[in-house]
């Protein structure tokens, strides 16, 4: 017999570790390092992950796969699209301080 409270525990280990892949996750941890000073390199390559997390947002392919209706398509590509620029801005602004500061 299988107990609710395992199904709920097991449950939450698994999208514990998806968060990683979440481009919210990763647009906190370049906020945490800009407030905390952290290495530019730190910043570029987190903003590498969000624009990649932008353009192969697994939420879009679903949909896109899936054969959903155009206005749900035209959602999650306008949202994929928005998390592609913040990361592309943020590689962009941390290279630029990184070539001001090796001046």
């Amino acid at each position: 017999m299988i107990k609710t409270k395992k199904l709920v525990n097991g449950a939450k280990v698994p999208l514990s570790r998806l968060v990683k892949w979440c481009a919210y996750h990763y647009i906190y941890q370049v906020v945490v390092i800009l407030i905390k000073g952290g290495d530019l390199s730190e910043q570029t390559r987190t903003g590498r992950h969000i624009a990649l997390l932008g353009i192969f947002c697994p939420i879009f392919w679903f949909y896109f796969f899936s054969g959903a209706e155009t206005s749900t398509l035209i959602f999650h590509g306008t949202h994929s699209g928005i998390v592609f620029l913040i990361g592309v801005v943020i590689m962009v602004v941390s290279l630029k301080k990184k070539r001001r500061i090796d001046e």
